[in-house]
Parts: structure tokens; sequence; C-alpha cells
């Protein structure tokens, strides 16, 4: 009887644990759904419901930092990237998604050095060589241009 009770137990525990895996997988695609269609407030909350579950999730920390990102509010957008980092088995994805912010902010030597980390994580990740070369064109500009202007001052 008490090797019945124990394996009960342990049913219980497996099934609590797939309904939160589930619940949160439904959450996060139901973000998803809403960020595609720019409806960051929808987005937002369905990321806050998962984030309430599993405050680890990568993914749900990702989203977290992309509605921050969309909002102009890239401080709190780099922290929840580099909390995803941690948790992270895809680290390459969150690498890119730092370059991103700095390359809107124009911060082309932070973005070059994040979207390089990507590269080193995957080798294969086209979204962090694209970033990288967009970033490094845009820095390459910036120098030709004060060029410019400091050849007309002179």
């Amino acid at each position: 009887m008490n090797n019945e009770t124990e394996t009960i137990k342990e049913l219980t525990e497996y099934f609590r644990r797939m309904n939160k895996k589930m619940t949160l997988l439904k959450l996060i695609m139901q973000a998803k759904t809403e960020y595609d269609k720019c409806n960051f407030e929808s987005g937002k909350q369905s990321l806050i419901e998962a984030y309430l579950l599993d405050k680890h999730n990568p993914v749900t920390l990702r989203g977290l930092g992309c509605i921050k990102q969309a909002e102009g509010k890239f401080n709190s957008a780099i922290r929840y990237f580099k909390k995803a980092l941690r948790y992270s088995e895809n680290k390459e994805v969150e690498y890119s998604l730092l370059g991103m912010v700095y390359y809107i902010q124009e911060k082309l030597d932070d973005a070059v050095e994040y979207f390089n980390l990507a590269i080193d994580c995957n080798d294969s990740y086209e979204r962090a060589y694209e970033g990288r070369n967009q970033a490094m064109l845009e820095r390459h500009l910036k120098i030709v241009d004060l060029q410019e202007n400091l050849s007309k001052r002179f």
C-alpha cells in the first residue's frame, strides 16, 4: 500500500510539472502571436504570466526584453537579455539581441562586440553575422562622415 501511495504522489507531481510546462508554452506562444501583430501590451501580459510561472525561462525573458526594447526602454531590455543569457542553452540568441539593442542606440562598438560573442557561440548563426556586418558598416560610415567634416573645416 505504501508503495502505491508513493507512486500516486510521483504521478501527481509529474502531471503538475507537465501542466505547468504546457501552460508556460501556451503563454509564450500567445505572447509571440501578439508580438507579431504588434500588440505589445497583450503580449506583455502573457509574458508576465509566464514569468510568474518560471522566472528562469530564457524564452520568456527574451520576450520581455523585446517588449522593453519596443517600448524604448533599452536598459530594461538589456537586463532581461542578460538574465536570459544566464539560463539559455542558445546564448547566440541573447548575444545577438544585446547586439541589436546597442545597435539601435548607436553604440556600435558594443554592438559589434556582442555580435562577435554570438558568432563565437555558434559560427553558423547568420543573424549575428548580419547584425555585425550592419554595425560595422554603420561605424565605417560614421568615420567617413567625420573625416569629411574634418576635411571641410581644415
